[in-house]
């Protein structure tokens, strides 16, 4: 392993990957704090074990503003970190106000939304032509009790 020389004032010796690794850093923070997302997430994923939490959590924050939930939930997975549920379930909100309900079920599942969500979601689908198969599955998974027996299903009231 290369070691830098002793400074004049006397530092201890420093693998020099160490001190690239934090200059490189810098870098990213530099970049992060001027809006340059790709460059800083780069950067950090190079160098996990010298980037501080609230790096990671000001990442995750801007690419969540900007609508970049896979890559908000890889720096999740990468600094490992929880998901910001709160903030997946706000964006899934919005999709589904746009009337995108895929990107409200890419939200919500990845939140584990709660069923008043998915009720919502289901209620769109069946308002949609050609979306049956997805509303029953939707209603499956996440609507259907998994220990509910078949008969315990009200049936719908026919008028």
């Amino acid at each position: 392993m290369a070691f830098d020389k002793f400074t004049a004032h006397g530092h201890a010796l420093q693998p020099k990957h160490s001190r690239r690794a934090h200059g490189e850093v810098l870098v990213a923070r530099r970049y992060l704090n001027q809006g340059f997302l790709d460059p800083a997430l780069r950067i950090f994923a190079r160098n996990v074990g010298q980037v501080e939490a609230d790096d990671w959590q000001l990442l995750v924050d801007r690419l969540l503003e900007r609508g970049r939930i896979v890559d908000a939930v890889r720096v999740c997975q990468l600094a490992d970190m929880p998901l910001p549920r709160q903030e997946l379930l706000a964006h899934g909100d919005r999709h589904l106000r746009r009337n995108d309900v895929d990107g409200a079920i890419h939200c919500y599942e990845l939140a584990e939304a709660d069923q008043d969500r998915w009720a919502r979601v289901m209620d769109m689908l069946i308002r949609l032509p050609g979306r049956e198969l997805h509303a029953v599955n939707v209603a499956q998974r996440y609507l259907v009790p998994s220990t509910a027996p078949l008969e315990s299903i009200p049936a719908p009231a026919l008028s």
